[in-house]
This record gives structure tokens, sequence and C-alpha cells, in this order.
């Protein structure tokens, strides 16, 4: 896959009008920079945190004036001195640091991010990184405990502070859309079934925030934590891309990233009338940021439907996992009169399976039980 030459610009609109620029995640020309500027600056999921007792969680919020400038530096850096995407990593044409050679290639999507925010965390103006991703043990009478792992620590070098950052990259499709919405964010469930938002959210601050205030910790890091922060990051996705009431009592952000879930009928419907629109499917290494891609790496609605039915239908006993799992979709749209033959994503969703929507509601209400 080519990427587009440095000279091409990519803003919308014809006759001299333009529309407001694509964020940086979107439009940035290299996918280094579109990975990197989507885990340090696109919207987060939540404006709040649940009650969570005598916890001391908060929301991760950058030091004043730190995140702009450092969105100028993204903006103008060389990609080339970039951490390398999953896909390069996949390749083992690139390191997964600039300044860390030979270190392991993990080609998990969220060891990627933890990648990417660690180098953020060591290059952006008037912070300190101090630790990052160091184990946490404790010894006992039958040897050594691995209590957990700090994700991040550093020091805001204006105030002084030294600040705990726990670090997901998530994305969760709500299977409870209703009024009452009884799920509440266990009601956000991980395409693999696996995770949920509301017990994601439960480990990170009653079991990873409090390990930074441990005795070990305190003997690993030389110094005490001020505070403990949730550095939560992600889609939504809603089906049919119908948006429901009352987001804001769980605590969602307004301004969060979202999109859809539909059925493989429900998505050719829409799908069919949507004219000058191409589609592209999205494997996981590809998750974080916008989508920017030549024509040819797209598609057509009609044969992508046949490629998606016949996965759904695949009777290979051992292909369960092709049968049952959901497919991200980007609806892309031309990239700009100066891009010709070069596709943005527009929107993107997941297109479920057949009993998918139904085994996902039964796991949610099992957990929503336990919890």
């Amino acid at each position: 896959m080519r990427e587009l030459r440095p000279d091409l610009s990519l803003s919308h609109g014809g006759n001299g009008v333009h529309a407001p620029a694509p964020p940086l995640w979107q439009q940035a020309l290299s996918p280094r920079t579109r990975d990197l500027a989507w885990c340090t600056l696109s919207p987060a999921l939540l404006a709040g945190l649940p009650a969570a007792g005598d916890s001391v969680a908060r929301l991760a919020r950058w030091p004043a004036g730190a995140q702009s400038a450092w969105e100028h530096w993204l903006g103008q850096a060389d990609p080339a001195g970039l951490p390398a995407t999953i896909t390069e990593l996949a390749s083992g044409i690139a390191d997964a640091l600039p300044e860390e050679p030979g270190r392991a290639r993990s080609l998990r999507l969220g060891r990627h991010a933890e990648r990417l925010l660690q180098f953020a965390l060591r290059h952006a103006q008037g912070l300190e990184l101090l630790a990052a991703n160091v184990p946490v043990r404790r010894a006992h009478g039958r040897g050594i405990q691995t209590l957990g792992e700090l994700d991040f620590v550093w020091r805001d070098q204006g105030s002084g502070e030294v600040v705990h950052w726990e670090m997901a990259a998530k994305f969760y499709l709500m299977v409870d859309a209703g009024d009452r919405q009884a799920l509440g964010l266990r009601g956000f469930v991980g395409p693999n079934l696996v995770d949920r938002l509301g017990d994601k959210l439960d480990h990170i601050v009653h079991r990873q925030l409090p390990l930074a205030r441990t005795a070990e910790a305190l003997g690993l890091l030389g110094s005490a934590v001020d505070r403990s922060e949730v550095y939560l990051l992600g889609w939504l996705f809603y089906r049919d891309g119908l948006v429901p009431q009352g987001l804001d009592r769980l605590g969602i952000a307004g301004n969060h990233l979202h999109g859809w879930w539909s059925t493989l009928d429900d998505w050719f419907a829409r799908a069919g009338q949507a004219a000058g629109t191409r589609w592209c499917r999205l494997s996981r290494s590809g998750w974080l940021s916008g989508a920017l891609l030549e024509e040819g790496d797209t598609e057509a609605a009609d044969s992508l439907r046949e490629a998606l039915a016949e996965r759904f239908a695949d009777p290979h006993p051992d292909h369960g996992w092709r049968r049952e799992s959901p497919i991200m979709l980007c609806e892309m749209e031309p990239a700009g009169a100066q891009a010709p033959g070069w596709w943005r994503e527009r929107s993107r969703g997941f297109v479920v399976p057949t009993g998918w929507p139904e085994r996902a509601l039964a796991r949610a209400a099992i957990a929503a039980t336990a919890g």
C-alpha cells in the first residue's frame, strides 16, 4: 500500500470554500503521524468516572499548554523519526520505538497504543517521563508475587507534581439501548465479547491505580505519586448509528468518537443509499486512526456484501472465529480535488454476524448481575 506524497493537499471544498480541516489523526499523510496523533489528541471517551468509594481516581489531564505544544510539534515532525505502525513492525522493517532499537515488537493493539503514548511523554514539552511499564512485585514466604504494572509515571515540570497514568485504548459496541440503560457501562461490549467498558473501568480504578500507592511502588519510584489518573480513549459504536439519549448520565463525553454497528442486511440497506462512497475492511492494526487509502484499496458495497456473507457462512469446523467475529468497515469519501484517487474515512462501524447481538447482550447481562 502506497502512502500519499508530501506535496498532496487534503483540503476539502471547492470554489474557494474550505471546510474545517480534519484533525491531525485523520488528515496527516503518514500513518505513523495519524496513529500517534490519535493516541494523544483524540477526544476522551468519558467526561467523568463512576463513584469509586475512597478512591482518588480521576480522568487524565495534560498540564496547561502541554497538549497544544505537543500537537504543534507533531504536526511538524518527520514521520521517519516517529514510532512504527503495527504493519511495519509485523513486516520486520522497523523497531517499536526509534530511540529503543531491538525492543520487543508486540503487535497487540493495546501495547502499540502504549508505545505511542510513551513516545509522546518522552518528547512533550514540560513533562519528564519517570517510568513506563514497570512491574511491581512483592516478596513473601512462597516467593515473589507480581502485583501489577505501572503504565506511566511522569513529572509535571511546572508544578513538580508526580502523576501516574493507566492507559487503555478500547472499542465497544453498545448492546443495551433501552430507555432505562439497565446495564450501565457494562452494556458496552467488546467485539470479541471478552470485555465490557464497566468491567474495564472497575479494574483500572480499583486494581491498577492503587498500585502506585503501595510501598513496593514507592520503593521503585523513589518518590510518592501525587495523583493517579485514567487515560482512556477509543470508540463507541451504536446500533445503526443511532446514539441514545442519557449517555451523559453514564459519564460518556459529549464529543466522544462514535460509529455504528449493524447486521449485514441492515448495513447493506444503508450502504446502497450512499451514492459516491466506497468501503474498506479495516484490520485490527488500523483501528486507531483515520483510514486514508488509494481507490484500489477500497471496495464497492455490492462486492463487499458478498465477501462478508461468504465469511459469516464459512462452513469449516475450525473457522468459528470467522463466522462469529464482527468486521470493522470504513465508509470512504474522496480525499479532495488535489488528491485524486485517494479516499478518506467518513464513518466507521462493525458489521456483526447473525446471533452476535443476542450473545453480546447475554454476556453483558451476566456481567451486570455478577457485578
